[in-house]
């Protein structure tokens, strides 16, 4: 469950006047980012007016910004305040250092900003609201993902259009832009279910019961991915079992949990063939090492059964790093500029489990 408040971070980087790109962190990611260190006398009065005058004098100093080409979304899931201060805390322990020296690279960047993502229904939201939030820019009651407010959650029913929320990613491929998801969680989850889905009902990744009243056929989010955010250049993270039933060629081989019949990865396959697109499909680390970037536009990578592995107990899984790194070689190529989300999506995994780590 994500945080009531997020805490958006900017960053814009330009190599000239029409090329930048955005980073925008939601909460913060990476606490394996390098740190930017400040050791001071906090005893020495004249110390606090020495910082004051040097951060003044880096927003004078700040770039006129351009209109940003590239936007990359970082959000780091469950990655509160309170998770960020103790994270400051123990590396500055670690390092044998007052608690105040050691700063997050990001908490000396020029910009910051709040935004707000509570559900409509309740105090505290959710990670699918707060995807609707963050990616539509309106409220939806919690557990649902892609609707507004009127439309309540875990009930097969029609969903008007009216309160079905376009998100911010298929609005960009309205514009040409190229557009990728990468998370450690199953691409089905909430947070990247949030780019591309309509449902109402977060827990309905393969399925919908068969005994909701109605006779509306609501569409599970995997077959939505594949049917829907087929236009998705990069999609990479976990949940390859979501997408099939029995192992087939195009699938991993080991048995999936769909029970319906469908072969979406085989679906999706048909569908990149069908646009006489140049495509790739991979499943564990190496696979995903051997993708030409330069000759693959479209790549569906489903690197785990489920959620990809803690980054402490990771083995022949890719880092978050390396699945960032292709999908960044991938749609850099287009002109046009791209949108990007990167989740760090066990964090808040890793607190519900009390995994400090």
């Amino acid at each position: 469950m994500t945080p009531q408040i997020t805490m958006p971070k900017f960053y814009v980087s330009c190599s000239k006047q029409t090329d930048c790109l955005m980073i925008l962190f939601v909460i913060v990611l990476f606490v394996s980012t390098g740190l930017s260190e400040t050791t001071y006398d906090v005893k020495n009065p004249p110390t606090w007016k020495v910082l004051a005058d040097r951060r003044l004098s880096r927003l004078k100093r700040s770039v006129q910004i351009p209109h940003p080409k590239n936007v990359i979304i970082f959000i780091g899931d469950g990655m509160s305040v309170g998770t960020v201060t103790a994270t400051r805390y123990t590396r500055a322990y670690d390092q044998g250092k007052p608690a105040g020296d050691v700063l997050m690279e990001w908490e000396e960047w020029t910009d910051a900003g709040l935004m707000r993502t509570f559900c409509a229904d309740k105090m505290t939201t959710d990670s699918a609201a707060a995807a609707t939030a963050l990616f539509g820019g309106e409220k939806g009651h919690i557990f649902t993902i892609g609707v507004t407010g009127p439309v309540d959650c875990c009930k097969c029913t029609k969903i008007p259009r009216k309160n079905q929320v376009k998100s911010i990613f298929l609005y960009a491929q309205d514009r040409g832009l190229s557009t990728g998801l990468v998370t450690t969680t199953r691409v089905t989850h909430a947070t990247p279910a949030g780019a591309y889905a309509v449902t109402q009902n977060r827990d309905w990744e393969m399925s919908v019961p068969s005994k909701l009243p109605g006779t509306v056929r609501c569409e599970d989010i995997a077959s939505q991915l594949v049917h829907h955010g087929v236009n998705f250049n990069v999609i990479l993270g976990g949940g390859h079992s979501q997408f099939y039933g029995s192992p087939e060629p195009e699938t991993p081989p080991v048995r999936g949990k769909r029970t319906d019949g469908q072969n979406l990865i085989r679906n999706w396959i048909s569908k990149q063939a069908a646009r006489s697109r140049r495509y790739a499909v991979v499943f564990n680390r190496t696979e995903l090492r051997l993708v030409d970037t330069s000759k693959t536009d479209y790549l569906l990578g489903l690197l785990a059964r489920s959620h990809m592995q803690y980054d402490l107990l990771r083995n022949d899984q890719p880092s978050l790093e390396e699945m960032t790194k292709t999908a960044i070689e991938i749609l850099s190529r287009n002109p046009k500029g791209y949108l990007l989300m990167v989740e760090g999506g066990r964090i808040d995994h890793g607190h519900h489990s009390n995994k400090a780590k």
